[in-house]
Order: structure tokens, then sequence, then C-alpha cells
């Protein structure tokens, strides 16, 4: 039996186009692979960007949350008087008696440190003062004490986000003329 001639022809494109076929689709496979990595990356350095914004939310609240509080701030210390959170036994505390802020739980494995400490000069007298209307009096300034307090979280051992934020007070003491 004799084969035509457009009959060979035909089944011979039918192989090239196959095979043109399957070379299109392995590109396609390796872009869509590419695309899919591309997202996954993205995807973990939001989840860095968010841990890493949640770290700095909880420090930032937890040194609000020790200005608020009058008892925080010792002013018998002298300059570098380190004032830690209750029950903390370290060498470079000289006391341990801040109130642990409600903001300050830490998941497990997330260290968390913070402290007061007293800076110079030990009385800043004249210090400009401005205050709310319902607090406000005739006097233009008055004598502070100046203190910093320092918080840290470190939880890159759970890969999650650390931040270290430390914010200056001065807490408006009795003028001494």
């Amino acid at each position: 039996m004799k084969t035509l001639p457009h009959v060979r022809r035909l089944s011979a494109s039918r192989g090239a186009i196959l095979l043109l076929v399957l070379v299109f689709m392995l590109m396609m496979a390796i872009i869509a692979a590419l695309v899919l990595q591309t997202a996954v990356l993205q995807l973990h350095m939001a989840g860095n960007d968010q841990f890493l914004e949640e770290a700095l939310h909880k420090v930032q609240a937890i040194a609000t949350e020790l200005s608020l509080n009058p008892d925080n701030f010792i002013l018998e210390g002298g300059i570098g008087h380190t004032n830690c959170p209750a029950g903390v036994r370290d060498i470079t505390c000289d006391r341990s008696e801040l109130q642990v802020p409600a903001s300050a739980v830490a998941p497990v494995g997330v260290e968390l440190d913070y402290r007061v400490t007293r800076q110079e000069p030990l009385l800043w007298r004249g210090f400009p003062l401005r205050e709310s209307q319902d607090t406000a009096s005739s006097s233009s300034s008055f004598d502070a004490a100046i203190f910093e307090i320092d918080v840290r979280i470190n939880g890159s051992e759970k890969r999650l986000g650390s931040a270290h934020i430390v914010q200056g007070i001065a807490v408006r003491v009795p003028a001494v003329r």
C-alpha cells in the first residue's frame, strides 16, 4: 500500500506542532514557578515588616505607660541612677521598683527589657515648660529632673521583630530658689 504524500506532510507537521507546544508549556511552567517564588518572598518580607511594626508599637506603648506613672521617676538618685522592673536582679540596676506596665506582656521566647535612668543635669533650673490650659500657672519655667526611658524587645530567636526605643522625660520638681 502506498502512502499519499500529503498524509506524510500532515504527520510530520503534527509532530513539530506537538514539540513546539511542549516547549511553550515548559516555558510557561518556568515563568509560573518564578512568579510563585517571587510572591512567596514578598509574603515573607511583608510578614517581617509586620513583626517589626508590632515590636515598635509594643516598645512605644511600654515607654508611654512608664512615662505616665510618676512613681517610676525616683528623684533621690544621682546621675546614672537606674530603676528596673520589680523583681529584676541586675548589677546595672540601682533599684528594682518599676511598676510592670499592662502592655509589657511578651510572648514566650521574646526578651523584654525596660528601665528608667536619671540623666544630667541633676536639676535643670528654669526648664521651659508648656502646660495644658487646665494646669497652667503664671510661671514660664520650672525646675526639672531629666530621665531616660529605655525599652527593648528582642524576638529574633522566634523570628519575630526586634525594636529599641529611648525616650527622654522631664519631670517637674518643686522649684528650689
